[in-house]
């Protein structure tokens, strides 16, 4: 089974939940949250943009690793995978 956590204002669009649990098996994270986006639609256009990239501001883990910087969307999940979605923190003012 695999587990979807949400973080932050993502959840606004999950119907309050954090943690979504995927009834099928995906081979990788683009089929995980394709799932994800049939639960929940409005989810989709704050995670990825129009080219169904992983918008700037959002990272995704997969078991703890960024995705970012490896195979992104088509890094492999096992049965047991956890994916962790959560908007970036910026900003603010120095010291």
């Amino acid at each position: 089974m695999i587990i979807v956590n949400i973080a932050g204002f993502l959840t606004d669009f999950t119907g309050g939940r954090n943690r979504i649990e995927l009834e099928s098996t995906p081979g990788n994270v683009r089929e995980a949250l394709d799932e994800l986006w049939r639960k929940h639609v409005g989810l989709r256009d704050r995670v990825v943009n129009e080219k169904g990239e992983i918008r700037q501001h959002v990272n995704v883990f997969v078991n703890n690793q960024t995705i970012r910087r490896q195979l992104v969307l088509d890094t492999a999940v096992g049965d047991d995978a956890e994916l962790t979605i959560m908007p970036s923190v910026s900003g603010g003012d120095g010291p």
